[in-house]
């Protein structure tokens, strides 16, 4: 069996948004999110970097392997398949659990701050049920990636 092209998007796809402000500047939000220690930092343990680009732009690859504790290890790689600097990027899964993934981040002035918008869209393949599973998932997972955020901003880790 050949495997599916993971870059092609399925006709149909959940989308999960989350907006979050930051009291901190655009350019430290952003260089937050596309720093392998502020990613790190703002991920669960057992996430390990395999890959990182020195410069984030178009063509990019990060390759990732997740598993707590070494368990049941997942491969994760994704290439930037956009780029705006300063303002936002979207990174789209080549090799990884889902049918399709891709997540845009975007920062933008918000008041005396940034506000800060992840867009993920999913497709696990197993129909709308697992679409729906997976996003709530997914979803709860930002909560404390959130929290890890405003935390290094505000102690300066950026």
């Amino acid at each position: 069996m050949r495997e599916r092209d993971r870059s092609v998007r399925p006709r149909r796809t959940t989308k999960l948004r989350v907006v979050e402000d930051f009291a901190a500047p655009p350019e430290r939000v952003f260089a937050l999110v596309q720093s392998e220690a502020g990613f790190l930092d703002a991920m669960p343990p057992g996430v390990e970097v395999l890959q990182w680009p020195e410069r984030f732009g178009r063509g990019e690859v990060l390759d990732l392997r997740w598993g707590a504790a070494g368990v049941f290890p997942v491969r994760w790689t994704a290439v930037i398949d956009a780029y705006e600097e300063g303002r936002s990027f979207s990174d789209l899964q080549v090799r990884g659990p889902f049918r399709y993934w891709r997540h845009t981040h975007t920062v933008e002035p918000h008041g005396s701050g940034t506000r800060h918008t992840d867009l993920v869209e999913i497709s696990t393949g197993l129909g709308p049920a697992g679409d729906l599973a997976a996003a709530v998932g997914v979803r709860g997972a930002f909560g404390p990636r959130l929290e890890r955020m405003h935390a290094a901003l505000a102690g300066g880790r950026t």
